[in-house]
């Protein structure tokens, strides 16, 4: 038997056996709780799955942020914040609003070690088409970095797990360290804008400049709520001389 024949047999088996332990000890829904019996990879039951496009951010959203839009805009149309505010990003968007399904997936993602339920929610939407509105692709990724002693406690930084996915769909170099926390901050969780904003200025610094600089860049993170984050990392990116910045999350919390 060929190599290739005993590899296309060897995964065959590897299949049937996953789909065997998954009839005998089926995976539960992150969200209802409810037994997953199909046979896959999945982290939401059907019913769950189909409520998750509900919560997609693919309609009319501000052409700077991504925050929902209450009608059809014009093209450019802007939300309230990013008319008063400078944002250092060029564009930002989430897939999916942080809301029924798609928030207890990303607790236990963020919060309870389960490294692999932020990708897995990310390949679901990549293989249905899901990516939000108005994206340009990237030459690279970045990822948002965490503090050395919050990546101790975690064990993972999430946004790299998902910068890594974006990096394959778009075929583009993942680059982890391009930059770094300079301090440990608090969680944003709670705060208010004001105080997110002041939470995270200052907080990053740039760690590969020659990587970043005139390219055009993706940087990922898993939630964004008022995009303090992204917008701090965006700046250190745009002084190091990147050519534009664009933020990708996977869900938008609606403050």
């Amino acid at each position: 038997m060929s190599k290739g024949a005993l590899m296309a047999c060897a995964a065959g088996v590897r299949v049937l056996a996953e789909a065997a332990l998954d009839w005998v000890y089926p995976r539960h829904c992150y969200d209802c709780g409810r037994p997953i019996y199909e046979p896959g990879r999945s982290v939401l039951c059907r019913d769950c799955a189909r409520l998750l496009q509900e919560t997609r951010l693919d309609g009319h959203v501000c052409s700077v942020c991504g925050m929902p839009l209450p009608a059809a805009p014009g093209d450019g149309a802007l939300c309230l914040t990013c008319m008063a505010e400078e944002r250092y990003f060029d564009r930002a968007r989430s897939f999916f609003s942080y809301a029924g399904p798609v928030a207890p997936v990303i607790r236990s993602f963020k919060f309870r070690g389960e490294f692999f339920l932020g990708p897995r929610l990310l390949e679901h939407a990549l293989r249905r088409g899901w990516m939000p509105p108005q994206l340009e692709p990237p030459a690279a990724i970045v990822p948002v970095p965490l503090h050395r002693r919050r990546r101790r406690e975690r064990g993972y930084n999430q946004a790299a797990l998902l910068g890594r996915v974006l990096a394959r769909h778009f075929r583009c170099p993942l680059i982890d360290r391009a930059l770094k926390r300079t301090r440990h901050t608090s969680r944003q969780t709670g705060l208010s804008r004001t105080r997110r904003l002041d939470n995270v200025r200052g907080a990053f610094a740039i760690t590969r400049p020659r990587a970043v600089r005139k390219m055009n860049l993706l940087v990922v993170d898993d939630v964004m709520t008022t995009g303090a984050t992204v917008d701090e990392c965006c700046k250190v990116l745009k002084r190091a001389d990147a050519a534009t910045v664009q933020a990708l999350t996977l869900a938008r919390a609606m403050r």
